[in-house]
């Protein structure tokens, strides 16, 4: 397991697209192999950026930004509670390959006392 250390720095590259994780082998029985299902996301604006065959995952890339992105990309809404949305908060949970993000993911160490 992985622990996020580090500060936002309100590069706004998390906040240019929206990510969806879908159930991968459901959706590759929908679409028979993952380059179908590639070719039909595609004509419709969306990517399929990856995907975990261990956790039966695959993710999706939308190019549309957050309505609180400013020109600058700085967030609208980053320091209120009440309006920034939790997964906001919580993002990214994992690494994601964004370079301009300055959050760092560590493995977690267990003390045993």
């Amino acid at each position: 397991m992985l622990v996020r250390t580090g500060e936002c720095n309100q590069c706004g590259e998390c906040c240019k697209t929206v990510n969806i994780t879908v159930v991968r082998d459901v959706t590759l029985r929908q679409h028979k192999t993952l380059k179908e299902l590639e070719l039909y996301m595609e004509y419709r604006g969306i990517c399929v950026v990856g995907e975990s065959i261990e956790r039966n995952e695959l993710f999706y890339s939308i190019n549309i930004p957050c309505q609180q992105l400013g020109p600058d990309n700085e967030c609208k809404v980053h320091g209120d509670y009440e309006k920034k949305p939790l997964l906001c908060h919580r993002y990214p949970i994992e690494p994601d390959g964004t370079e301009k993000c300055s959050y760092q993911f560590q493995p977690m160490t267990l003390h045993i006392v």
